[in-house]
Parts: C-alpha cells; sequence; structure tokens
C-alpha cells in the first residue's frame, strides 16, 4: 500500500506533468490545486527535487518542472522519493516468527518495488482527471499588475543654511 505521501507525490507530478506548454509551475498554485497546505506542498516537493523528478526556476516566471520526459519514469520513481525502508531496524533477540514475518514484508516489498518499476508513471496520469489548469492560466493572464504607486521624496524641512 502506498503511503499518503506518494499519492500526494504522484498528484503533483501529474499537474507539474499537465502544465500548459510545459510552463513552470508555482507551489502555491499546486497546493490551491490539490488543497494542502503550502508548507506540506514545498516538502513534497523537496522531496521530489532530491529525487531528481523536479527542477526549480527561482524569480518572475519560476516555478517547478519536471527534470526528465514523462514516458522516461515508472511510478516507482515517484513513489521511491517517500519511502521509508522499516525493516533496517534491528531487533535485539527475534524470535521465529518475527523472523518469518520480516522475510514475507520484504518480499511483499520486493513484489510491490518491481511492479511499481514496471507500471509506466504515463499509464497513471492517464487515468487523472484533468485539472483546471487552462482555465486558471487565462484567468491569470487577464490579471493586470497592480503596482503601488510611487511616493514622491520627502522634502527637507529645515531652513536652508545659504
Amino acid at each position: 500500500m502506498l503511503n499518503s505521501r506518494a499519492i500526494h507525490g504522484l498528484n503533483v507530478i501529474g499537474l507539474v506533468a499537465s502544465a500548459q506548454r510545459h510552463q513552470p509551475i508555482t507551489t502555491s498554485r499546486l497546493s490551491r490545486m490539490l488543497g494542502l497546505s503550502v508548507s506540506y506542498t514545498e516538502s513534497l516537493m523537496k522531496d521530489l527535487k532530491e529525487g531528481d523528478l523536479l527542477r526549480a526556476h527561482r524569480g518572475p516566471g519560476g516555478g517547478y518542472q519536471l527534470q526528465q520526459a514523462v514516458m522516461n519514469l515508472s511510478v516507482w520513481d515517484v513513489v521511491s522519493c517517500f519511502t521509508i525502508n522499516e525493516l533496517d531496524t534491528k531487533h535485539p533477540d527475534p524470535s521465529s516468527e518475527f523472523t518469518a514475518a520480516q522475510e514475507l514484508h520484504q518480499q511483499l516489498e520486493n513484489i510491490k518495488r518491481s511492479f511499481l518499476a514496471a507500471y509506466p508513471l504515463s499509464e497513471v496520469l492517464k487515468h487523472m482527471p484533468e485539472s483546471s489548469m487552462e482555465s486558471e492560466a487565462i484567468h491569470a493572464s487577464a490579471i493586470s499588475f497592480h503596482f503601488k504607486p510611487i511616493q514622491k521624496p520627502a522634502l527637507p524641512t529645515a531652513p536652508n543654511s545659504v
């Protein structure tokens, strides 16, 4: 079973991949679309960047883009960014039942890994619901920038000594 972070990570990759003309997408926009907090979305993005799936562009017009083509990625490439290996902990005096359960768990993990590694990410993205990326992009482009008016520099109030 996939943990919730892995499922949210798949959703993030799906939204970034479906961005209009591969435009960068910001964390705040992703968090709005997924209904997650910005800080949680940023932690997901951090894990995906460390997994070499996303790259970040800073500054105006910046955001996140895919590091690789979707066709080259498997579901395991995304899920592996969020997995924690619980089997690394050593039990001081394992019983035979504990050892058997641990071996069974490892076999199940290997089956899950091989299945997800063989399943292309592009197939998962086909089944994701259509996002409102285009309507949001059109709406955002209709909004002009509203800057505060520039304040005039204050004139000195002290008398001139000349």
